[in-house]
């Protein structure tokens, strides 16, 4: 009698992904990003931006819990998914204390960005996102502590619950190409940052690619790539962009 052969979900690796409670996009992404043999597993941030004048502090305050739920799924890597929030400082030094509290190899968004662009050798980008100015400020702020200048930043808002970081995921992936290009066409800027894990930004990178022959990255597309070489597998990818052919 034959016996059929059993699929072995994980066999090569499995990925925890933290996120804000409020983001529908990057799980979505990183299965749409992983190869045969990868399993991805969220654990969700409580957040919520209309109750709490410090949302993200109040996130943050969750994440013992979050860890705890996250490592019952014994990941061998963990992926935080916020951009906002990893943002800060230098990112290898939070992404340590990440990894220091979960037990495992731990990766954030923002430390995801910063060493794209070193992949890219790009000092000066520009940034759409999907978020209120001031975050954006900040996010400036943060590149160029890390030694990456952002000439021009823009947000994109389509839905003014974006003002408390809700709905991200409605922004349009033409326009995000359409205002792309039109930023990254001046010739100093060296590469461009999708940034932001809940706005959906994998059907743009190739097109905003091809029209300005510059490398592209979003949070969520430079996360799965730091997450694939934090669990020692081969980071190259057809199709999904310059940053997974160049590393």
């Amino acid at each position: 009698m034959e016996h059929s052969v059993q699929r072995v979900y994980g066999a090569k690796a499995r990925m925890a992904l933290m996120v804000p409670s409020t983001n529908t996009v990057a799980e979505t992404e990183f299965w749409e990003m992983a190869p045969d043999g990868i399993t991805i597993h969220t654990s969700r941030m409580p957040f919520f931006a209309e109750r709490f004048e410090k949302p993200f502090d109040e996130m943050e305050s969750h994440l013992p819990r979050v860890i705890d739920e996250v490592n019952s799924a014994e990941p061998d890597v963990i992926a935080y998914a916020c951009t906002a929030s990893s943002a800060k400082g230098n990112p290898i030094v939070y992404e340590t204390e990440l990894s220091k509290k979960t037990g495992k190899p731990t990766v954030t968004a923002a430390a995801a960005l910063v060493e794209a662009m070193r992949v890219f050798k790009a000092k000066n980008i520009i940034m759409i996102t999907p978020y209120p100015q001031e975050t954006n400020d900040k996010e400036c702020g943060f590149f160029k502590e890390n030694g990456i200048e952002v000439i021009q930043d823009e947000s994109i808002i389509v839905d003014e619950s974006q003002q408390k970081f809700k709905n991200m995921n409605r922004v349009p992936s033409d326009l995000i190409v359409e205002r792309a290009v039109n930023l990254g066409s001046h010739e100093n800027v060296e590469a461009v940052v999708l940034s932001c894990c809940d706005m959906p930004t994998l059907a743009a990178i190739p097109k905003i690619e091809s029209a300005l022959g510059k490398p592209v990255t979003s949070s969520t597309q430079s996360l799965f790539w730091r997450t694939m070489k934090a669990a020692k597998l081969p980071d190259q990818i057809k199709g999904r962009g310059l940053l997974f052919e160049m590393s």
